[in-house]
């Protein structure tokens, strides 16, 4: 179970192409897997209904940012983002760092 996670949350263009939106998806959850990550994408079921979340979820925080330095410095993932944007296919709502808490 990951004690380390991010999340991004976002809403889908009303009307865009879902496919192609599940593409772009698909394409960043298979870069941040290469680089270390535990992904998931949820459909949010109560509250912001209709949004989606994407996770990454790390054994460590050490993990988490190691994966974020690769990220960050690997130009492929560089060009997915530009893409991305220049898609229009979802609005981007929050991002959310959590790290788990033993009780």
């Amino acid at each position: 179970m990951p004690a380390a996670i991010v999340q991004y949350v976002f809403k889908p263009t009303p009307g865009c192409d879902v496919g192609q939106l599940m593409g772009l998806v698909k394409e960043a959850a298979t870069m941040w897997r290469t680089h270390g990550a535990e992904v998931r994408l949820w459909s949010v079921q109560v509250g912001e209904v209709g949004n989606l979340a994407f996770t990454a979820g790390f054994e460590s925080s050490a993990q988490l940012g190691a994966t974020l330095d690769k990220l960050n410095s690997d130009p492929e993932f560089g060009a997915w983002r530009v893409k991305n944007i220049k898609a229009g296919l979802a609005t981007w709502v929050r991002s959310n760092q959590a790290y788990e808490v033993p009780i």
